[in-house]
């Protein structure tokens, strides 16, 4: 198949690039950025690289044509850089999905959304599909716009798409979030500044379940649903710490620099009645996680 990919040189975009490639399918990644993940994507035979940014429609237009699957990744994912510049983040996180949207329309191109726990209000139990709401967000608010107009195109329009909604992404090649900042401290030794509690409960899924759910939302039972993917599992910040001093065979001092208690766990009960299940275990995944810091830093 031919398939776009937005956000291709981000930390899931390589991953799910890299996959599709090996797959044999043929991939055109954009991203606005040649940085070293997509550098190493060139070498694959079936990956051609757009460096282009998504607000800009026209040259969208000049390479997607005959596209079969959207995959789109690219957007400002981070609360404080959306609550920051919320006109940037508008431009990208919307603008950018309706500029990909009207793409997939002309080529009647299935299009998976990657979204995010963030469109669900507070809650300490785990959150389910309907629950989502325009919450006090700017980086969650962003991301259900978008996933309003992906409704729309399908509604007016009868676009196939998917949206997968998932919670804390961990794995080789992450850039942030606090598994990156104990793994990296912990293979550098260096002291681990967290900002938030410890004590803190949040569901983690290792990249290749995330990756697993991109590819099986090919499948037709997928197509028009809206689908957490999650472990389902509450994890206290403290006990990754300790599995990653198990794993390591040593500690490095940790400092709290912000001691606020956050939970958030989505729940995963849609995407197991379509057959989806998490393979890595959270020690499983923590293991290929530090190997991978330990070697390339």
């Amino acid at each position: 198949m031919k398939i776009v990919i937005t956000g291709a040189g981000s930390f899931v975009g390589y991953h799910l690039s890299s996959k599709l490639s090996r797959d044999n399918h043929q991939v055109l990644g954009i991203d606005k950025e040649d940085n070293n993940n997509i550098k190493e994507l060139k070498d694959l035979p079936n990956f051609t690289f757009y460096k282009i940014d998504i607000t800009d429609s026209y040259k969208l237009s000049k390479i997607s044509q005959g596209v079969e699957v959207i995959y789109h990744l690219a957007a400002i994912s981070s609360e404080r850089l959306c609550s920051e510049n919320p006109v940037l983040a508008v431009k990208v996180n919307i603008l950018g999905t309706l500029n990909m949207l009207e793409i997939a329309r002309k080529n009647n191109a299935l299009f998976i959304f990657s979204s995010s726990g963030s469109v669900y209000p507070d809650s300490k139990h785990p959150k389910k599909e309907e629950e989502a709401v325009f919450t006090d967000k700017f980086y969650g608010m962003s991301k259900l716009m978008a996933e309003r107009y992906c409704l729309l195109y399908h509604k007016s329009f009868n676009l196939p798409f998917v949206i997968l909604r998932f919670s804390r992404i961990y794995g080789p090649r992450m850039v942030r979030n606090p598994i990156y900042d104990m793994s990296r401290g912990l293979a550098e030794g260096k002291t681990v500044r967290l900002y938030e509690s410890p004590s803190s409960e949040y569901d983690f899924i290792y990249v290749e379940d995330v990756i697993k759910a991109f590819c099986q939302a090919l499948s037709a039972k997928w197509k028009n649903k809206i689908v957490n993917i999650s472990s389902n599992e509450a994890i206290k910040l403290q006990e990754v710490y300790k599995i990653l001093t198990e794993l390591k065979g040593s500690k490095v001092a940790i400092e709290v620099v912000v001691d606020k208690k956050g939970v958030d766990v989505l729940n995963n009960e849609e995407a197991k009645k379509l057959g989806w299940f998490p393979d890595y275990s959270l020690r499983d995944g923590l293991i290929e996680t530090l190997r991978y810091f330990e070697e390339f830093g």
